[in-house]
């Protein structure tokens, strides 16, 4: 039996809008044609009208997310099959598929996690999209991608990207990702601080420029020491 899960996220000046009308197929129906496998035996079907390549990948990415608990969950096979995908009256991105496919999923199988998020960044005047610890869609390059050269104990003005339980991802300001452990947010030391949401804008010190993904921390003592310690550098 088809479900229609309904995504909304309102914007300045507009918004997100995605129909998605889905159902699943019994396992034991064979595999149907031309549908994608996500992962193992958890599959993906287009419907036979077809879709823009953009809106299919990220259908599968917003299966993707989901992907191992379906398995755990139907360990003899499942088959998410689209029968619509619709963006009424709204500003378009291809993004907003996958967080309806997350939502779908959520309802239909009662599942939690990943965390996909959308924000609207004012500042830069674009949405922002998290994914959980999924921090680079459709790449198998495990490393992020080459930084400008922050240097320690550099001050940055950062977008959060993306929150998990560990942390947050955030982009830099002119260029660059980093990551800022959540014992180095002010909401882990100080109950009335807010915690990291995507499109929150954080003002940040480099901790460690060296890492694969250097290091950041928002907290003030931090950026108090930081800027001791580029004092008596520059009186060296």
């Amino acid at each position: 039996m088809a479900h229609t899960f309904t995504f909304r996220f309102r914007g300045p000046a507009g918004g997100l809008a995605v129909d998605l009308e889905a159902g699943t197929v019994p396992a034991g129906d064979g595999i149907p044609p031309h549908s994608m496998q996500i992962h193992r035996r958890v599959r993906l079907g287009l419907p036979a009208s077809g879709l823009h390549w953009k809106d299919a990948a990220w259908l599968a990415f917003g299966v993707s997310l989901h992907a191992p608990a379906l398995s755990e969950l139907r360990p003899d096979g499942v088959v998410i099959q689209v029968a619509s995908l619709a963006c009424p009256l709204s500003d378009y991105r291809s993004e907003a598929a996958a967080l309806a496919m997350d939502g779908w999923i959520r309802e239909r199988f009662a599942l939690e996690g990943p965390d996909a998020s959308v924000a609207y960044d004012t500042a830069r005047g674009r949405y922002v999209f998290g994914w959980g610890t999924t921090f680079r869609p459709f790449s198998d390059d495990p490393l992020p991608e080459d930084p400008p050269p922050f240097r320690d104990h550099q001050e940055l003005d950062v977008t959060v990207t993306g929150v998990a339980s560990v942390g947050s991802r955030v982009d830099a300001d002119g260029g660059g990702t980093g990551f800022v452990d959540r014992t180095k947010h002010p909401s882990w030391w100080d109950e009335d601080a807010a915690p990291p949401q995507v499109g929150d804008r954080l003002h940040v010190v480099v901790l460690d420029a060296g890492r694969d993904e250097p290091r950041f921390s928002a907290l003030r003592r931090d950026i108090d020491i930081a800027r001791r310690l580029r004092a008596l550098r520059d009186e060296g």
